[in-house]
């Protein structure tokens, strides 16, 4: 099925220059980076609706249904919420996210930026 993937991990957990905590670096091949601080503000509050769409205005053009994972499912279940408040309703979470796919070496993992 097609989906937009992406990831709401930090820039350098998604290249793979951070120090991380999974099996592996990098992220799903594939994947679109919009870290998850990106839709709040500097109090932790989500950001108007305006600033959010703003923010997520690539996964809200996209077509197909947006994923979203980070480490574990927290941040990308913020993401999602995000998503959801600027009217994207085909809004998916992969809960297993980089902590599931990343202890499976059969799973393709790739670091470095997004094409942008």
């Amino acid at each position: 099925r097609s989906a937009t993937l992406v990831c709401a991990l930090s820039a350098g957990l998604f290249e793979g220059s951070a120090v991380t905590r999974y099996a592996r670096r990098g992220h799903i091949p594939g994947s679109l980076n919009v870290p998850a601080r990106s839709v709040f503000d500097d109090h932790g509050r989500y950001l108007e609706p305006h600033a959010l769409r703003e923010v997520l205005a690539p996964l809200l053009q996209a077509t197909a249904p947006v994923v979203v994972y980070c480490g574990g499912g927290i941040s990308a279940a913020a993401q999602a919420l995000a998503l959801t408040l600027v009217g994207r309703c085909d809004v998916y979470i992969y809960d297993g996210s980089l902590q599931e796919w990343t202890a499976d070496p059969r799973l393709p993992m790739t670091t470095g930026a997004a094409p942008a």
